[in-house]
């Protein structure tokens, strides 16, 4: 416990970490300020008329999926909300929030490789690794509670921003939109929406931080990160469709959006490529072995 509350200190005082977060926030302002300024409030029987429109498009998807559930779908009535078009208002609709968080997660998760990779990186830089063994020896030790500091951190200010934004759409709805239209468990799926990619972005603080441990600098962390993000999954994986169910990224957009990847073939049949549950075993897999290859070279090395 001396040693965890020593890594949280250190972690709650460096600078980067407040600039992520006062990152997180001003760009969670200047994106909602962009669009109230765009929106428009309508007005009561504009709302009632895309009411109309979307319990009409709603019923017509229904009848069309018949008792067939999509993949990745709890029920039809989920997948028919999601896909049936609308509701359309010259306005923002609170009940687009959990889509748009979707697709911010990618900056949220960016923000948690920065924090990852600093926190285990910094110490490396500083020179000042040879100080901490000499107080507390025990690398295993060390490393394995840097490591739950990242994560209790990582998540902490994910959280945070996350709430922050979903605090934001609702004024910005109530003043510049509508916040007709949500579905019973509106704000249960936001909150786990939250949930994973609060959890998704700790997977990947915990992969830049066993890269940082073993390239021994913040820099060799994010460089390589972003390499495999570029070269890997955005080069290589276009050319291989097939090799996307054994993919990081992929499979963290698939537990954040928590909808399978679907190849759709020939003669009306579809092959789920990487399904939720798999995905949640594929981050797993590649943040254990990053971990433990972190692990057994900062155990080996000599610390110079």
């Amino acid at each position: 416990m001396r040693l965890f509350r020593s890594e949280l200190l250190r972690a709650r005082s460096r600078r980067l970490v407040w600039m992520v977060v006062l990152g997180g926030v001003l760009a969670t302002l200047i994106a909602w300020g962009f669009a109230a300024y765009y929106s428009h409030k309508p007005s009561a029987a504009e709302v009632a008329t895309a009411q109309q429109a979307f319990d009409r498009n709603i019923a017509a998807c229904l009848r069309h999926t018949g008792n067939e559930v999509p993949p990745g779908y709890d029920s039809a009535d989920q997948y028919c909300r999601e896909n049936a078009g609308g509701p359309y208002l010259d306005g923002f609709v609170l009940s687009d929030l959990d889509t748009i968080m979707h697709h911010t997660a990618t900056f949220v998760i960016l923000l948690a490789l920065i924090v990852g990779a600093s926190l285990g990186g910094a110490d490396w830089t500083t020179n000042t690794m040879t100080t901490l063994l000499t107080w507390e020896s025990r690398r295993v030790r060390v490393f394995f509670v840097r490591a739950a500091v990242i994560v209790a951190t990582v998540i902490a200010i994910t959280v945070f921003i996350e709430v922050v934004f979903a605090a934001v759409a609702v004024l910005v709805a109530a003043t510049r939109g509508s916040t007709a239209f949500l579905p019973p468990d509106f704000w249960r799926t936001v909150s786990l929406t939250m949930g994973r990619v609060s959890l998704m972005a700790a997977a990947f603080a915990v992969i830049a931080y066993a890269i940082a441990m073993v390239g021994r600098s913040t820099v060799s962390s994010l460089g390589l990160v972003f390499g495999y993000l570029i070269v890997f999954e955005g080069i290589i994986a276009g050319f291989r469709p097939s090799i996307q169910g054994n993919l990081l990224v992929r499979a963290a957009v698939v537990v954040v959006s928590h909808q399978p990847i679907v190849d759709g073939g020939g003669g009306g049949f579809s092959t789920v490529l990487l399904d939720v549950p798999r995905a949640w075993l594929v981050v797993g897999v590649y943040t254990v072995i990053l971990a433990m290859v972190g692990l057994v070279v900062f155990r080996r090395r000599d610390v110079t």
